[in-house]
């Protein structure tokens, strides 16, 4: 049974049947089990289900026929599936460097912050959130980038820095990737909120685990799921 918050039980459904379109258990072209039977599955309630297919079809990994069920028509989210066609390494990949690099420089970051460089975060936030509620995407994600990049630029770390700037096209078409779904877009907002508390603060613990909660956070709104580290939240 899933446990928590209607917006955590409905990202938990998402997870439980991405993973189990990944193994097969619910096979490309296959229906899943009728709504009821899924739902008491899952110890979740139908509302919840629907949100959570209504999700998956909108990745394009479901497609929901009125009347007749739900069936599975992709293994991959749309994005994910372009992204492998036109880069050397996976989506999933992609998002796991960010992951791992990200969060470390958001935790060195905090042993460097300025006055002025809280100022320029806070600027890009701003921007961003501005954005993101006019729902102009092509912007959300340049200001996305440039908070990103200045956190990257704050670590110091020249080795981290270089292998970032070498992909600057990726990092820049992953941070839009997210959008295909708008009606989570605001979840961007508060992710980046709390990576801005947690540095403002200089706790960098909490900065680390905010920016690698908002690398998942954005990844699975791509359709792309991968394991946490325990630390994470």
């Amino acid at each position: 049974m899933l446990n928590g918050k209607s917006s955590q039980v409905t990202e938990q459904a998402v997870e439980v049947i991405y993973q189990r379109i990944q193994q097969n258990t619910y096979a490309v072209g296959s229906a899943l089990p009728s709504q009821r039977e899924l739902a008491i599955q899952l110890g979740i309630s139908r509302a919840s289900l629907r949100e959570a297919l209504t999700r998956l079809a909108a990745l394009g990994l479901l497609e929901i026929k009125a009347g007749k069920g739900v069936y599975v028509i992709s293994q991959h989210s749309q994005a994910a599936e372009q992204w492998d066609g036109e880069h050397r390494v996976s989506l999933k990949d992609f998002y796991q460097l960010r992951y791992v690099l990200e969060s470390f420089c958001a935790l060195l970051a905090c042993e460097y912050l300025t006055e002025d460089d809280k100022s320029i975060l806070q600027q890009h936030y701003q921007s961003l959130a501005s954005a993101i509620k006019e729902q102009n995407w092509q912007a959300a994600s340049e200001f996305d980038y440039a908070f990103h990049q200045h956190i990257i630029e704050l670590s110091h770390n020249q080795s981290i820095i270089q292998t970032l700037k070498i992909h600057i096209d990726w990092i820049k078409k992953s941070q839009i990737l997210p959008f295909v779904q708008p009606n989570l877009a605001y979840k961007t907002i508060y992710e980046h909120e709390l990576i801005l508390q947690a540095l403002f603060n200089q706790d960098s613990a909490a900065a680390e685990k905010a920016m690698q909660a908002h690398i998942i956070g954005a990844a699975q709104r791509a359709g792309v799921y991968f394991s946490r580290h325990s630390s994470a939240i």
